[in-house]
């Protein structure tokens, strides 16, 4: 009989940890696999999912009917004979999660911790109903886990890191890729392309970065801005480059099924997340070879090749600006160091805490 595994998402929106998710899942085609989620769905993303197998239902939102949610969760854990439940959300509702698994007879309950927001003592707090609840405790990284879980528990061994992890064949360079896309947008062969991909929230400081672009594009006029994603900040960001005159410089692309293409049509990644656990666009990148500017604070673990430049948020967009220039011709053709983000060699980990 077929090991059965419920996954629970906020939403199924073009986030990093739904790629996850789907990356891991596709590969275990031998493991049924539910997927529970609130928000309504992108289409393109929902496809996705559907292609894979996975069984994508949706629930009542926790924030407009937070009674009907918490028991229509249960429900479906209880009817749906599962052996596992994995929960991709922060501290307090991993922990309902958990405790209505516990609840429904669900021996296998995995918290999965994805951020690092920086650790006080409501952190602390936060992780104690977690651990409570929860038969293990997963981390994107030790940067998340620490996060996540405390110093001492990852010190001891009770974290399973299990990292972002990426198909590194479908995120290498395609010279033909490029024209395609290049073709696409309007975008000329000597044109310096500065990419980002990623949601439009807070979190991902497109304010700053749309400042870092207009100091480069005065410095460098044959720039473009190719940004990937959709969210609640983008009309504000579509205005900011409207109000500074660099409408016909950056290309908002929307959400894309696949963004894999759109790398090789980049010339160099910039990031400058205000926090992140261990994101998976920067795997991407690195493996298609683009020189990546990113936030200084970012956790190291996501050095996976020679292709990335920190630098401080305390740093002015000039600055920023500045270290984009040095990146101009700079594309990195060689495969990166380490293997733990190649998807290939990590779903054997998660399949066996599965099957276990």
């Amino acid at each position: 009989m077929n090991v059965r595994v419920c996954q629970v998402l906020h939403g199924i929106v073009g986030g990093g940890s739904e790629q996850v998710v789907l990356n891991y899942c596709s590969r275990m085609r031998d493991i049924h696999f539910d997927l529970l989620y609130q928000y309504e769905p992108n289409p393109q993303i929902l496809e996705r999912f559907n292609e894979a197998g996975i069984n994508c239902i949706q629930i009542p939102d926790k924030v407009h009917h937070p009674l009907k949610h918490l028991w229509t969760m249960f429900r479906i854990f209880r009817k749906g004979r599962y052996d596992v439940v994995h929960s991709h959300l922060d501290w307090f509702m991993n922990s309902y999660v958990c405790f209505l698994a516990m609840l429904a007879g669900i021996k296998k309950r995995i918290a999965h911790h994805h951020q690092a927001y920086g650790s006080n003592i409501l952190c602390s707090l936060m992780r104690i109903p977690c651990k409570l609840f929860a038969t293990h405790w997963l981390a994107c990284g030790e940067a998340a886990a620490i996060n996540g879980w405390g110093c001492s528990a990852l010190k001891k061994g009770k974290v399973t890191i299990l990292p972002n992890a990426i198909d590194p064949e479908r995120f290498k360079f395609s010279e033909s890729t490029r024209r395609e896309i290049r073709e696409r947008y309007g975008i000329r062969d000597d044109d310096f392309v500065v990419g980002h991909v990623g949601r439009f929230y807070p979190q991902k400081n497109h304010d700053f970065l749309i400042n870092v672009f207009a100091a480069l594009h005065k410095q460098k006029e044959n720039t473009k801005l190719l940004l990937l994603g959709n969210g609640p900040m983008q009309e504000n960001i579509k205005q900011k480059v409207e109000t500074l005159g660099l409408a016909s410089a950056v290309i908002f692309a929307g959400l894309q099924k696949d963004v894999a293409p759109f790398y090789s049509a980049m010339d160099a990644f910039c990031f400058p997340s205000l926090w992140e656990g261990l994101p998976i666009t920067l795997v991407e990148a690195q493996y298609n070879g683009l020189p990546c500017e990113i936030s200084k604070h970012l956790s190291k673990e996501i050095d996976i090749s020679s292709s990335i430049t920190r630098i401080s948020l305390i740093c002015s967009a000039q600055e920023w600006a500045k270290v984009l220039l040095l990146q101009v011709g700079k594309r990195n053709y060689i495969t990166c160091k380490k293997t733990q983000f190649d998807i290939n060699e990590t779903y054997p980990q998660l399949q066996m805490l599965y099957k276990g």
